[in-house]
């Protein structure tokens, strides 16, 4: 008598057991470890008035060359910046997207929904590079990846984090989820690595302006 498993079900065992462990690391983390090291913000919650970044060309992670505010527009965002060489970090950002990937279905909104991972090592964070850990996080259509100019990363860091201050080096990049509404403007910004049902609040709330 065979008693392998079936392949279909071997799959989707696996899928589900990585799901798991992606969703549990990030708060596994978080418990040993102080996020005020990699704070990058002078404010948090509603942004008021709210913001529109500047614009700026960038490159996703399917080669493609987009305007910032073009991937921002006519969707609600949720914004992390990342890059893909860190170990520290940004697999907990990685997690946190993935489990709120997982709730995204379940909001019900005027206007689609996206995920945006900003590389900020234009140097690293190349399309091959962005397209392997959006892989590695499991990210699905509606959650992608892209990285501006060298010239541009910190003029989109400082917009994003309120900070009129020099942001330093990469690797104390802030663990913040910035939200825009569907005109591409910045409503809102999360205290270092927010909990997944904060985060669809907030995308709950401007999906349905």
């Amino acid at each position: 008598m065979n008693t392998r498993p079936d392949s279909a079900e071997h799959t989707s065992a696996r899928k589900l057991t990585r799901r798991a462990v992606l969703c549990g690391m990030a708060s596994a983390t978080l418990a040993a470890m102080s996020p005020r090291l990699y704070a990058q913000h002078v404010e948090m919650g509603v942004v008021k008035p709210p913001v529109q970044l500047d614009d700026a060309w960038l490159i996703d992670q399917t080669g493609k060359k987009q305007r910032l505010n073009d991937l921002l527009s006519q969707r609600v965002t949720a914004l992390q910046t990342i890059y893909t060489g860190c170990s520290s970090v940004c697999p907990l950002q990685g997690a946190l997207f993935n489990a709120v990937q997982e709730r995204v279905p379940h909001i019900r909104a005027n206007h689609p929904i996206q995920l945006l991972s900003i590389g900020i090592d234009p140097l690293s964070d190349s399309p091959s590079a962005l397209h392997e850990w959006l892989l590695r996080f499991q990210a699905g259509p509606e959650w992608n990846a892209a990285t501006p100019a060298l010239g541009d990363v910190d003029r989109i860091r400082t917009a994003l984090s309120g900070s009129r201050l020099p942001l330093g080096n990469i690797a104390d990049h802030s663990t913040q989820i910035y939200c825009f509404d569907a005109s591409a403007m910045l409503r809102w910004r999360s205290a270092d690595l927010p909990r997944a049902d904060e985060i669809c609040d907030v995308l709950n709330a401007l999906g349905r302006v």
